[in-house]
């Protein structure tokens, strides 16, 4: 049994120095992976959290690896800690598109005027495809009456302007944006 097969064994009794040379053994493997996911999604500033990601995802491999499995030790932990670090970043990046997407929901309740088009922070951080299927899922979601109410105000339209071109009450375009503004916050 090798130094490093040894260490595994060691880190399933609690031996935190056994662990210890384990992270240093693997720190390469673990910094090499943490580049390639950080080259491939540089809106997320994750790399520390990425690190300790990845301690955490070779500590449990450790506690899980099968020796009688045909796989080494190396290839196992790296297997883990790709898999972890993955549903880590995938993690982050539907909060950060959920916090996009209800940043700009609350733009369009906050009667602030539309930006250009190619400012918009939705469109600066999901896809033409993702935008036009939220596009659709809101359009879903919504009355037609809501969506014309909605529309109009993401344009930067007041609601007592909706109300003179719906020919509706005030009140009723004011009650219709709360309604829309909860249905909304269920997409997200």
């Amino acid at each position: 049994m090798d130094i490093l097969q040894e260490d595994v064994m060691r880190t399933r009794y609690g031996d935190n120095e056994a662990f210890n040379r384990l992270l240093d053994a693997y720190t390469p493997m673990i910094s090499s992976l943490v580049s390639e996911i950080c080259r491939s999604c540089p809106t997320l500033d994750i790399k520390d959290d990425l690190r300790q990601e990845a301690a955490i995802a070779l500590y449990f491999s450790a506690l899980s690896f099968k020796a009688d499995k045909g796989v080494s030790f190396g290839l196992y932990a790296k297997v883990c800690i790709k898999n972890r670090l993955t549903s880590y970043v995938q993690k982050s990046l539907a909060r950060s598109l959920s916090r996009v997407i209800s940043d700009c929901i609350d733009d369009c309740f906050d009667n602030e005027p539309a930006a250009d088009d190619n400012e918009q922070p939705l469109n600066l951080i999901i896809s033409k495809e993702s935008c036009d299927m939220l596009k659709k899922r809101i359009r879903a979601e919504l009355t037609d009456y809501e969506y014309n109410v909605f529309m109009l105000h993401a344009e930067g339209d007041s609601p007592s302007a909706i109300s003179k071109k719906l020919d509706k009450n005030v009140k009723s375009v004011y009650n219709t944006l709360q309604r829309v503004r909860q249905k909304l916050r269920k997409l997200v």
